[in-house]
């Protein structure tokens, strides 16, 4: 009975070694995925590099993702939780709705504006219905969520206005925020890699005060 419960004990221990060195494993694909398609987009990476950057082979890769869709899936569903944490801190500030909305419309253009660009590329352009599917519940979730969040309070407190009073509910508005967004993301794609990192943060907070300003009292006198 003692070795016999010795050796159950071993093969246990060994068993959460296994488990243990898996999941680092998985943690590396991850990882290395998410440096090199933030870098150079879904199509430009095979996952042959990304294996022989994890010191894997291909087929010890696609025994964690059965393929770059797949993995390519997992990266943005672990980058956009990432996201999503942070803008529900900032959602859930004792602060103003506008400036709440100054302060997400900041880290998202200073912190993940790239990330964003090429996401929404990728998204649109290489990705399978199916999986592009997926990343447009995973982004609901993710950002429109959290931000509909605040413009819910903005309703709440008469800051806005109703729909019954000309205006929008606080998932469109979310949209509304996020449409402008994604002109800035993909303008400072274009643009903001040729000037300094101080520069860089600056133009981002002023573009962030910008957005908040006109989607919440419009270009008109």
């Amino acid at each position: 009975m003692k070795k016999s419960a010795r050796r159950s004990s071993r093969e246990g221990y060994a068993r959460i070694a296994k488990e243990e060195e898996s999941e680092e494993t998985r943690r590396l694909i991850l990882q290395v995925a998410q440096q090199l398609f933030m870098e150079y987009g879904y199509r430009a990476v095979t996952t042959r590099q990304i294996a022989d950057a994890c010191g894997l082979t291909q087929p010890a890769l696609y025994h964690y993702f059965a393929d770059k869709e797949a993995l390519y899936l997992a990266m943005a569903r672990e980058e956009l939780a990432r996201i999503r944490g942070v803008l529900e801190r900032i959602a859930r500030r004792s602060e103003p709705v506008p400036e709440r909305l100054r302060r997400l419309a900041s880290y998202l253009l200073t912190t993940t504006r790239h990330d964003l660009a090429l996401m929404l590329h990728d998204i649109r352009y290489e990705l399978s219905a199916e999986v592009r599917a997926q990343l447009h519940a995973l982004f609901e979730e993710s950002l429109i969520a959290p931000i509909a969040a605040v413009f819910s309070e903005g309703l709440e407190q008469g800051l806005l206005r109703s729909p019954d009073e000309g205006g929008v509910d606080a998932r469109m508005a979310a949209y509304l925020f996020m449409s402008l967004m994604s002109r800035f993301v993909v303008w400072g794609r274009e643009t903001l890699p040729a000037v300094t990192e101080s520069r860089r943060e600056t133009l981002a907070s002023e573009q962030a005060a910008l957005l908040v300003r006109v989607l919440l009292y419009g270009l008109a006198r």
